[in-house]
């Protein structure tokens, strides 16, 4: 009898541990939070049917107990996760389709996020997703001829699946998954995009406002998944921690992972091969020979009589090619990435201060070489044109400057999606901002009086009937 009732209770332990959780259910000993579901659910080609691209591809994700997987059931499935500097993808192989799970690091708020099929923006076919104040969804399958926003595909060469019922909206790091027919390469070149400001609408066409940040990686999805890997139905974590509940980005938005994938080891795509030269090229020519010429004369002309010949040198024989050069891999570099035009201020001032270098020699060579003294405005001795020449050349060097700037700062993480360039950039443009200023004002201070002085000497020994080449007594070949 005893053994009868041992019997049978230990039958209704058994069925209380066996009893499926409901959507409810709390999911046990790894508190994560969510409800712990089995791999079929998130591999599963199946769930929602894929709405036209062309209508509103939206739906509501079930629960946040539908967000996690048990993650032992991926080990040895392929997969691999490759992380940027505001979002991670997860790649999940599963036969004829891939499972792609787009999460946010939550470093900003996020409106929309993306990725694409390709190695840059122009012709890539585009998955789009963004959530809704009502709780859906929105897919989007777009694609752009340039760097613009991209518009609504009817027909798009693989057709995307929106998974609501594994994405998450909410929390630190929400998530948005989809399917598609797989690939037969393994390792694919993708896009990657992440927009802050929310479309505000559910329809697949809306309005997009420019990304936050964007650019061109890889996924290799042949690795296959093992226990310290990263998880990539929950990318930002690896298995083990979203197992636990214990995952958590550290400072730089990763953690740490065997099939992770960084910036480092990405080769840089040829229209960024041209941006990088274009900056270097361009920096040599404007900020360092232009600013050196431009000390020659302002420090050497009350020294030497061939402060002239070295300042045309520098600013003209040396300058010159490097400008030409680094002004022609800029738009090498607009046309590669498919730019329409002149699509933001540092692109309109680089054509600006192209133009005015060239007026400004033009302008450096009708002084010095054909002196018009007989139409100009004399101040203190010196034509007009003198002053100008002057005030016009500090003008460029200034605008340089701010050209530098704004195409590290600004152009080179827009444009490539690699993040900011190192704060060693930064720091070197400020010291030379502080240094160049401070040389020339202060040539002004100690050498502009002795420069008149020398001036009006010269035009006093000098008969005014005489030419330039009878003039033995001046001090320089000032202008």
């Amino acid at each position: 009898m005893r053994k009868s009732i041992a019997l049978l209770a230990l039958a209704i332990v058994s069925s209380v541990y066996a009893r499926p959780k409901g959507p409810g259910a709390d999911d046990g000993p790894d508190q994560d939070g969510d409800n712990d579901q089995s791999a079929s659910n998130v591999v599963s080609p199946t769930a929602p049917a894929a709405s036209s691209p062309t209508t509103n591809a939206t739906s509501s994700p079930s629960s946040s107990s539908s967000a996690t997987t048990n993650s032992s059931a991926l080990i040895g499935l392929n997969g691999g996760v490759v992380c940027t500097d505001l979002m991670c993808i997860g790649g999940l192989v599963n036969g004829s389709s891939t499972q792609f799970t787009l999460q946010s690091l939550g470093k900003a708020q996020i409106g929309w996020i993306a990725m694409g099929f390709g190695s840059q923006m122009a012709n890539s076919p585009m998955v789009i997703m963004w959530p809704n104040t009502d709780g859906s969804i929105t897919l989007s399958q777009r694609m752009a001829p340039a760097e613009v926003m991209p518009t609504v595909v009817s027909n798009p060469p693989q057709v995307a699946t929106l998974q609501s019922s594994l994405s998450l909206t909410s929390g630190t790091n929400p998530k948005f998954v989809f399917t598609i027919p797989s690939a037969s390469a393994t390792k694919q070149n993708i896009i990657w995009a992440f927009g802050g400001t929310n479309p505000g609408s559910t329809a697949a066409d809306a309005t997009l406002l420019q990304h936050l940040e964007s650019g061109p990686t890889s996924i290799d999805l042949s690795g296959t998944i093992a226990s310290d890997s990263k998880d990539p139905t929950n990318p930002v974590f690896t298995l083990s921690q979203t197992a636990s509940g214990s995952g958590s980005a550290n400072q730089n938005g990763t953690t740490a992972g065997s099939n992770e994938q960084t910036f480092s080891g990405i080769p840089l795509l040829p229209y960024e091969q041209y941006i990088i030269a274009h900056a270097i090229i361009s920096m040599f020519g404007f900020l360092v020979f232009l600013p050196i010429g431009a000390l020659v004369a302002r420090w050497a002309r009350t020294y030497t009589s061939v402060w002239f010949t070295l300042h045309w040198i520098i600013q003209f024989g040396i300058a010159m090619p490097l400008i030409v050069t680094g002004f022609a891999l800029g738009v090498t570099a607009v046309k590669m990435n498919g730019v329409l035009g002149l699509a933001d201020t540092h692109m309109k001032w680089g054509v600006a201060l192209f133009a005015l270098y060239w007026a400004q020699v033009l302008l450096g060579a009708v002084i010095h070489f054909f002196k018009p003294r007989s139409l100009a405005v004399r101040l203190r001795g010196r034509t007009i044109q003198n002053y100008f020449h002057a005030i016009l050349g500090l003008f460029i060097i200034g605008i340089a400057f701010y050209q530098v700037r704004t195409g590290f700062r600004t152009e080179w993480p827009l444009y490539t999606g690699r993040g900011k360039v190192k704060n060693g950039a930064n720091i070197a443009w400020i010291v030379w901002l502080v240094l160049v200023p401070a040389f020339y004002f202060g040539g002004v201070i100690l050498f502009l009086r002795r420069q008149y002085r020398q001036e009006a000497s010269s035009r006093q020994t000098t008969s005014p009937t005489s030419s330039d080449a009878q003039q033995p007594m001046r001090p320089s070949n000032t202008y």
